[in-house]
């Protein structure tokens, strides 16, 4: 039987929650939906475990968890699942539940489901996975296999930094920092946002067939957009000076991340901003491709050092937390934004061709609360591109908001009515575009 272990740093200082939200076209029953998860929980050891306090920091329980909660609310609306979703994110974990709960809201023709999960036990990737394997055992008795969680410690591995000494003075200095720190309270609530738009499919097909004759990733095209809307919006002098990009840690090689899907703790790759303004648009996105493909391979052999001095600092209490957040803000309102992030989560796909449903909808939420969830989310779900955006009036302005989308789907349209050569059909994929 497995034991308790201790949090590792990092999980310490994420919370907050994600919600994804899907709606299917078809029919299920509630013995189905049922089976699913509880399948679906016994092959994760995330989902069977609960998080308990202790004097010395947090630690996980394992395979002490009751069944994954499910409610079950009428479906009146097309929107009602917004009100859940909010309630939703708003919502923690109680220290008896699991890190998991769905909410169902059923109706004769379609059903939306939202799967709730505690960041520190999954990441955006993570619920992902867990959305697919519910799916598959929705329309099959497949009985999924269980697996040893990995930790933070296997992905160090035999890691050894060339000066020890100086790594260890400079953790005694940092934790030394951080006691220094006082405590606050949270900030009052009401100040978050999130706005969420689309390309549609016509410019979205566009793009990525631009993309492809072009030899390079749709994430590229993104971030290079976003770089110059950025620079419309803030101009030169408060430009925020990295675009910041999350890395999906089950692209980083280790072995361990083969079972344990839902781990964590990936690693990132930033990019400067306001770079060659000047230069071509699909010339730069070329060579911000190029560049990609080298930090990530740089953050691949990073990744074990980064993880082992991270776990040789001691996490700040809530309360210091807090703290840090005031003083960021502060920043910020002086019109300083250090970095921009951009999540892409890529083309998702959940469900196979065997399923008697089909996904016709997939979103994406996420809330913070101690911080505050910042950036710009994309995925591609049914050939259609999807943005959403999410962010304090204390980071970024709604009117600031609106010139940046202005700004970055007016240079997505823009770059994907000016084809190259063998890409001369663009233009009437694009006819169907409206404003």
């Amino acid at each position: 039987m497995q034991r308790k272990r201790k949090l590792s740093t990092i999980e310490h200082l994420i919370d907050g929650n994600f919600v994804c939200f899907i709606r299917l076209e078809g029919s299920f029953t509630l013995d189905q939906l049922r089976s699913a998860l509880s399948r679906v929980q016994r092959k994760h050891p995330a989902l069977r475990a609960l998080i308990r306090e202790e004097p010395d920091g947090l630690y996980y329980e394992p395979d002490c968890a009751p069944e994954i909660p499910l409610r079950i609310v009428s479906r009146v609306t097309e929107d009602d699942f917004r009100r859940e979703c909010h309630t939703e994110l708003t919502t923690d974990f109680a220290p008896d539940q699991p890190h998991l709960r769905v909410v169902w809201l059923p109706s004769e023709v379609e059903n939306d489901l939202l799967f709730t999960t505690s960041h520190r036990s999954c990441d955006g990737m993570g619920i992902l996975v867990i959305i697919r394997e519910v799916l598959r055992c929705l329309h099959s008795n497949e009985e999924l296999t269980p697996y040893e969680p990995v930790t933070v410690r296997e992905i160090i591995g035999d890691y050894r930094p060339a000066h020890p000494w100086r790594r260890k003075l400079l953790a005694h200095l940092v934790n030394g920092l951080m006691r220094l720190i006082p405590a606050s309270r949270p900030e009052p609530e009401g100040l978050e946002y999130y706005v969420e738009w689309n390309a549609g499919p016509a410019l979205s097909a566009a793009l990525r067939q631009r993309c492809k004759a072009e030899s390079i990733s749709v994430h590229a095209l993104l971030a290079v957009a976003l770089d110059r809307a950025l620079l419309a919006v803030f101009g030169e002098k408060k430009l925020p000076k990295l675009i910041d990009n999350p890395m999906d840690p089950r692209r980083m090689r280790f072995p361990g991340l083969k079972n344990d899907m839902l781990l964590l703790g990936g690693g990132r790759f930033r990019l400067r901003a306001g770079q060659a303004p000047d230069v071509e648009f699909w010339a730069r996105t070329r060579a911000v491709d190029q560049e990609m493909h080298k930090l990530i391979e740089q953050e691949i052999l990073d990744a074990p050092g980064r993880f082992h001095f991270v776990e040789m600092l001691r996490p700040p209490a809530s309360g210091q937390v807090q703290t840090i957040v005031r003083w960021n803000h502060a920043l910020k309102r002086k019109g300083t934004l250090s970095s921009f992030p951009i999540s892409n989560l890529g083309n998702v796909a959940v469900s196979d061709s065997e399923a008697p449903f089909r996904v016709r909808d997939l979103r994406l939420y996420l809330h913070s609360f101690r911080t505050r969830a910042f950036g710009l989310v994309t995925h591609t779900i049914n050939g259609e591109m999807r943005f959403y955006f999410m962010s304090n009036e204390k980071c970024m302005s709604r009117s600031q908001l609106d010139t940046l989308k202005r700004e970055f789907m007016g240079l997505l349209q823009q770059q994907a009515m000016q084809p190259d050569e063998g890409v001369a059909e663009v233009p009437r994929m694009l006819g169907a575009i409206t404003g």
